[in-house]
Parts: structure tokens; C-alpha cells; sequence
């Protein structure tokens, strides 16, 4: 891994830098990429963000969509290419070309499972979001923070700590939100935002969760099909909060959901409370993340074929599970 103040000075000699996240963004993705972008443009570099995904009603009131380019990158046109909270360059979907056999690349990340997959790589693990990593690369470029900056910023380590609550969170964590809201961060915008904003229509997917959300042992999961979730009015956004909301109770100790996006395509959340690793799970899917929070994109002919997939990698690795040291 390369040293940040190497890295910092790469990005310091460039003019011209094209910025990448991973496909579905949450806050901590958004949040990291358009905070450095707006550093870098303090440092008068030229800035583009590239990305296909359209943003969500919360994402919508704190990033601006039209700072986004969802066109192809040409490669000729930039002196460095950056992605930030992206653990490999199929997380990158489209843009994954950008990446391969490219060595003007840097990645900054934060996930242990990052395959390195820039010339550049600076990964933090023990940050509890990508926003703090990239905090230390605006310190690094010795750009001021400003009110904007810290917002964004903040909005990405609220989310990634899910209010400074998951297992990921520690003392730099409140050290960091310390210093965004120092920089007049506009914590109250960003609570009301991610966490007040929620539509009305939110209530029909909170019953379907209830009424269908199943147990097996310690865990909990719940699927939706893409004909359910048009019948709903829905999209993926709506259902992204299941697997969070499932952990919740007392007697469960991992959870997962599975939602498909488009046919036969399941996208698989999981997350599990402290000395239950599920990033185990996930990496015997193909997907990866954290040890209480990860994901991965599952293949199958139907929802219930995708639920005995996972449900049976579970039970093939209990004992993974529990006794894998974190």
C-alpha cells in the first residue's frame, strides 16, 4: 500500500481528474467523492464525477445530480483517475474499464477486503467510513474545509456508522465528525435528510418487510421479487434498509435481504452484531464489505432458489461465523 502524502502529491501534480464510486452509492460513496471533488476543485483542478446510478429522494437534497457525468470516460481526457469506498473493479460496474491495465489509477477505501486494484492504493480499514480517509486526504492536500466540504463529508460518516451506532464506529470516528462539524458542518440538514425524509409510500414496504420477513435460528432474512417490488410502486432504494431494520431484535444475531434489481439479479445485504463476522458469507458469494455489513450480487433463476443459496452457505460456515477473530 502507498504512502498518502506519495499520493498527495500525484493528485497536487495533476490538472485534470476524473472521480469514481461504486455502483449503488450509498451516503459514505457519494459523500467521499463529491467532498474530495470539492477540495480539488479549491485546488483549481478540473473535476468530473462519472457515474450511471440515479440518486435516491435523500441523496437527492444532499448531492447534486448535475454534477454528474453519466457518460462514457475517455481516458485521454484525464491525468489521474480516482474511486473512492470501491473494493474492486467489479464494484464499479460500467466504469470498471477505467481501472484495468491503467496505471494513472488511485483508490481510496476503507474495506479490508479491497483487491488494490489502482497503481495507487491507500486502504484504511480501521476507518469506519471512506469520508474519514478521505478527510485525511483533504489534510494531506492542505485544503481548508469549508461548510460544504463537511457537510458531505458528515453525511458519509453518519450513514457508514448508521449514527455512530454499528460496530465500525470508534474514537476517530467522533474525532473526525468533531472536526466536520468545527468546519460548520450542517448536521441538523443531514439528520433530516437521510433520517426525517422518508415518503409516505415508504410505510407499504415497511408492512411487506413485517409481514414477510422469515427466521432461521439466529437469523433473519426477507426477499422481494422485481414484479412484487413494481407492484408496489417501489424500486431497490426502498427495500435497502431491510437487513439493517431485521438486526434490530433481540434474538437475532445476522440477518440478510435479497432484492432483485432486474431478472434473475439479486443484490444480497447482510448484517450481523458483534462476534458474528458475515463478511464470510458474502465473500463465498463473490461479494464482500465489512465483518457487520456486507453485501454481494447473487445469479438465480428465482427468489427462493437465491434465499437457499445464501441460507445454505450460512449453515455450511456457522462455526466460521462465530469463531472467525475480529
Amino acid at each position: 500500500m502507498n504512502k498518502i502524502k506519495d499520493i498527495a502529491k500525484i493528485i497536487k501534480k495533476s490538472k485534470s481528474i476524473a472521480l469514481f464510486t461504486h455502483i449503488s452509492p450509498d451516503c459514505d460513496a457519494l459523500g467521499s467523492t463529491f467532498g474530495l471533488s470539492l477540495a480539488l476543485k479549491k485546488l483549481g483542478k478540473n473535476v468530473k464525477i462519472f457515474m450511471k446510478d440515479d440518486f435516491t429522494a435523500s441523496q437527492h437534497l444532499l448531492f447534486d445530480e448535475n454534477e454528474v457525468c453519466k457518460g462514457e470516460c475517455n481516458i485521454n481526457d484525464f491525468d489521474i483517475f480516482i474511486c473512492c469506498d470501491a473494493s474492486s473493479i467489479n464494484r464499479l460496474g460500467e466504469y470498471g474499464y477505467v481501472f484495468e491495465n491503467n496505471d494513472k489509477t488511485i483508490v481510496i477505501d476503507h474495506h479490508v477486503c479491497n483487491k488494490m486494484m489502482a497503481k495507487y492504493n491507500y486502504i484504511e480499514s480501521e476507518s469506519s467510513s471512506c469520508c474519514e480517509v478521505v478527510f485525511k486526504f483533504i489534510n494531506a492536500l492542505k485544503v481548508k474545509l469549508d461548510s460544504e466540504i463537511a457537510t458531505k463529508l458528515y453525511a458519509g460518516l453518519s450513514t457508514d456508522t448508521s449514527s455512530f451506532i454499528n460496530s465500525n464506529t470508534n474514537a476517530n470516528s467522533f474525532l473526525v465528525a468533531t472536526k466536520l462539524c468545527l468546519a460548520n458542518a450542517k448536521t441538523q440538514f443531514v439528520n433530516q435528510a437521510i433520517y426525517q425524509s422518508k415518503s409516505l409510500n415508504s410505510v407499504v414496504f415497511k408492512k411487506y418487510l413485517l409481514d414477510n420477513f422469515k427466521i432461521d435460528g439466529e437469523c433473519a432474512y426477507v426477499g422481494i421479487d422485481q414484479q412484487t417490488l413494481e407492484q408496489l410502486n417501489g424500486k431497490k432504494n426502498d427495500c435497502s434498509g431491510y437487513s439493517k431494520a431485521l438486526i434490530n431484535y433481540k434474538e437475532i444475531n445476522y440477518s440478510f435481504s435479497l432484492i432483485e434489481e432486474e431478472p434473475n439479479k439479486f443484490s444480497l445485504s447482510m448484517r450481523s452484531k458483534i462476534g458474528f463476522n458475515i463478511r464470510i458469507i458474502a465473500e463465498k458469494l463473490g461479494g464482500g464489505g465489512h465483518v457487520c455489513a456486507a453485501g454481494a450480487t447473487i445469479t438465480a433463476n428465482n427468489l427462493n432458489e437465491a434465499i437457499n443459496l445464501v441460507l445454505s452457505t450460512i449453515n455450511e460456515n456457522k462455526e466460521r461465523i462465530k469463531t472467525e477473530k475480529i
